[in-house]
């Protein structure tokens, strides 16, 4: 029997919606009573048909994003290092995906929110890491634009800058990744609506240290696998350097390797965590963990050998800010940033921004040697070349 297209299509559209409808049917019958599922999805403009389960879209969607591929030359802790063995921000979204997934399987969570929530959540780390965001933060506001903060600038990513109509779940899940540490129990805010996150939101940018629980158990996970993903690879990273030796790390239940930090902890969740409606450490694995991330802090975050540049870079943020900032009130769509950052901008976008947060979305979401190019381009003296 031939098929012809307009029967081949109906054939195939056939097929994908029985494999939707399986598929969701699997996620009743499997799924953690409190795991987010995907008829539960909620996109702010409104749901869209598809074969992928939804929030496999969104995961797929972050990871052909623009914003995802910057995070190839986006600093974690070590900046103009020349090292190909440290972590940068793309191997640092993987390993929080990874860790958590395994963990989330055992939970019987929602293995693609997880991802999506994991791949995407640093998207609006600045160039430098943390240190780069306090920069832009100092700029942000005293040119009137209020704290800047990375989780809040992931969410404004994906929905003003570069738009994908993610899931509730999923913004949710950036603006409140930060924080893992305030507890041993992380407990959701079940049932969150969009007007939750905007309020969220407004808290977030209001005060950045501010301490926002997620809506979901894959958010909670997320929010402290992050952490937990950062302190042993952190401490690999410096061993690498010659910043540490293997005997200065704390002995802890936890080990000295970080390999033996995340099954300790791993284990430690799944078995605290298991069946309930809230993730959860034991407290002589979150006491351990506070001691390492104590000595972390002491021995690799302010170590004087990572901060010889911090000066330079400091003024460096002050002088790409303003020199972009003036460039463009001066000469608007004849500017580089319009050139190099505007000119594909969606028109809300353009409409709704002003110059100053433009320059602010503009740096955030440079990689680490742009930056140093942008730079080097609108300020260092460039050699003449006479047309004859």
């Amino acid at each position: 029997m031939v098929l012809y297209p307009v029967d081949q299509d109906k054939k195939i559209d056939g097929i994908l919606k029985s494999y939707r409808q399986i598929a969701e049917a699997q996620e009743e019958q499997t799924l953690h009573p409190k795991a987010a599922r995907s008829k539960e999805l909620n996109r702010y403009f409104g749901r869209e048909e598809d074969h992928r389960l939804p929030y496999k879209r969104d995961v797929d969607r972050i990871i052909h994003s623009k914003a995802y591929s910057r995070y190839i030359d986006k600093t974690q802790v070590v900046y103009l290092i020349k090292n190909e063995h440290v972590t940068y921000r793309s191997l640092h979204v993987q390993l929080v995906s990874s860790f958590a997934r395994g963990i989330a399987e055992i939970l019987r969570l929602n293995l693609d929110l997880v991802e999506a929530i994991a791949l995407g959540h640093d998207v609006g780390h600045p160039p430098f890491g943390h240190e780069g965001e306090n920069y832009l933060s100092c700029l942000s506001k005293e040119y009137g634009c209020g704290h800047f903060a990375h989780p809040w600038q992931s969410c404004r990513l994906f929905t003003e800058i570069e738009p994908l109509n993610l899931g509730l779940a999923v913004y949710d899940g950036f603006l409140c990744h930060d924080g893992g540490m305030s507890g041993t129990r992380l407990t959701p805010r079940f049932g969150k609506t969009w007007e939750d996150h905007f309020a969220d939101k407004a808290n977030k940018i209001a005060d950045p240290d501010e301490n926002i629980f997620p809506g979901t158990l894959e958010g909670c996970l997320v929010k402290i696998c992050d952490t937990i993903s950062y302190l042993g690879r952190d401490i690999e990273d410096a061993i690498t350097l010659g910043l540490l030796s293997r005997d200065q790390v704390p002995q802890t239940l936890l080990g000295v390797t970080n390999r033996d930090i995340l099954r300790v902890v791993a284990c430690d969740l799944i078995q605290m965590s298991y069946e309930k409606d809230y993730i959860e450490l034991s407290e002589e694995v979150f006491e351990a963990l506070k001691v390492l991330r104590a000595f972390n802090f002491k021995h690799i975050y302010t170590h004087a050998k990572l901060k010889v540049e911090s000066s330079k870079i400091s003024y460096s943020y002050r002088i790409l800010f303003e020199t972009l900032l003036n460039d463009y009130q001066k000469n608007l769509e004849n500017s580089f940033m319009w050139k190099h950052f505007l000119d594909n901008k969606p028109e809300h976008y353009l409409q709704t921004s002003s110059a100053v947060q433009k320059v602010i979305d503009y740096i955030s979401g440079m990689t680490d040697s742009y930056f140093i190019r942008t730079l080097e381009k609108l300020v260092m003296p460039q050699y003449i070349e006479l047309v004859k």
